[in-house]
């Protein structure tokens, strides 16, 4: 598998989605001595199992797409939480999770972030409260005219786009939210000196099946990207 680019400013992406089985656990051979550490740190089973899930998924996706061994891959992690392939500076990638699902985003030619949720992930309570801390006094504003269901699924498409377009720029939300301005025209831009002054790329939409259910998802590119297309893998089948 590779990802080709078909012009200078034009990066490509592939989004991989593995939807996790009740009952069925993820294999955790391929997963480094450090990593399996770190799993069996965790308190929670339902978020050790979704760290395994997201490390077994880059592992066999980015290990087919370089060629190499999963478990050889070597997968380091910056200083604010964020991995990445030290070895292949010009391919990045990110994970999200949500419940079931598991997503990774992969870019060659520039750095993205992806965030995947729930469509009922606030209630209408929690998303009055989290409205201040995630959206500038504009976008505030905005969306404060809507009626209370839309104002809901405002809220869920802004925290979306924002964390995606954190997480591109390497932070998440060590950074402030607030710090983000979402555009017309699927950009985001960074209005103030805590997030880098160049434009942020966004793309999102909604995925569903009987199955699985469904998610809905942003990603955020340094540059300008091809539509991206996704692949869905289920957990006990061999990707």
């Amino acid at each position: 598998m590779a990802i080709p680019l078909k012009g200078e400013d034009v990066a490509q992406v592939e989004l991989h989605s593995l939807h996790l089985r009740d009952g069925l656990d993820v294999p955790n051979w391929i997963l480094s001595e450090q990593e399996r550490h770190r799993a069996a740190a965790f308190r929670s089973t339902e978020a050790r199992r979704l760290f395994v899930a997201g490390r077994f998924l880059c592992r066999r996706i980015l290990g087919n797409l370089l060629g190499c061994p999963p478990q050889a891959l070597t997968i380091a992690i910056t200083s604010s939480g964020r991995p990445y392939l030290p070895d292949h500076p010009d391919i990045d990638f990110n994970i999200s999770h949500t419940h079931d699902r598991v997503a990774l985003a992969i870019c060659r030619g520039g750095r993205i972030g992806i965030d995947i949720e729930r469509p009922d992930a606030f209630s209408e309570d929690e998303a009055s409260e989290i409205m201040p801390m995630i959206l500038s006094e504009q976008e505030l504003n905005q969306v404060r005219q809507l009626d209370r269901q839309h104002r809901r699924d405002a809220l869920l498409a802004c925290w979306l786009q924002k964390e995606a377009a954190l997480k591109c720029l390497g932070h998440g939300f060590l950074t402030d939210p607030q710090s983000v301005m979402l555009a017309p025209e699927d950009t985001t831009s960074s209005i103030n000196n805590q997030v880098s002054g160049e434009p942020i790329f966004i793309r999102c939409g909604r995925i569903g099946d009987r199955e699985a259910g469904d998610f809905q998802w942003a990603i955020a590119t340094s540059r300008l990207v091809a539509e991206p297309r996704w692949q869905h893998h289920i957990s006990g089948i061999s990707l």
